[in-house]
């Protein structure tokens, strides 16, 4: 796990206090937007930081990190679109709260699970993307560049194993708590 600015702290507390009280973390939403989990904001947003820091650099390093970032901010908006607003809703469904205002997130489910196989495909450039910059990085002795890299590449794989089974779960709930009408 990559290690957080000390500016992010205050944000961290704010993000666990927000869990302890889940029902202020997930009412409903407009249709238009809908929430990110404070904690995935952050990730992409670093992230999307140090790719960029990285693509200005010269030689291999620069190259590759230009291709991850054009595949990362891809990737990431779809996510941002539809893949991680499900998410607020966990808190209440740990709770074993499901109400009607919550089936604005069926569509987005719905289509991470008939989306899957692209999201995997996804995951799988940005990964490979993340293992030459791992080779590169480590024939040019830096350190920093390369752990960033392990740990863009380990985020990516909790992406595949957890979060994209939980966003089909949370439709799996709806789906069966739900009027069917949703």
């Amino acid at each position: 796990m990559r290690s957080r600015s000390p500016k992010l702290l205050p944000l961290l507390a704010i993000t666990a206090a927000a869990w302890m009280v889940p029902s202020l973390t997930a009412v409903a939403q407009p249709a238009e937007r809908h929430l990110i989990p404070q904690s995935l904001q952050i990730e992409h947003k670093e992230t999307r930081e140090q790719i960029s820091i990285l693509a200005k650099r010269k030689g291999p390093i620069g190259s590759i990190a230009t291709k991850v970032l054009a595949v990362y901010n891809r990737h990431a908006a779809r996510e941002d679109e539809f893949i991680f607003p499900p998410l607020t809703l966990l808190p209440l469904l740990a709770d074993g709260k499901v109400t009607p205002d919550m089936a604005w997130a069926l569509p987005m489910t719905d289509r991470v699970k008939a989306e899957q196989e692209q999201i995997f495909v996804e995951h799988t450039e940005i990964t490979e993307l993340l293992n030459e910059l791992i080779v590169a990085a480590a024939k040019a002795h830096d350190n920093d560049a390369k752990e960033f890299a392990e740990s863009a590449a380990a985020d990516s794989l909790n992406d595949l194993e957890i979060l994209v089974p939980t966003v089909i779960l949370i439709g799996d709930t709806l789906h069966s708590k739900l009027p069917a009408a949703h």
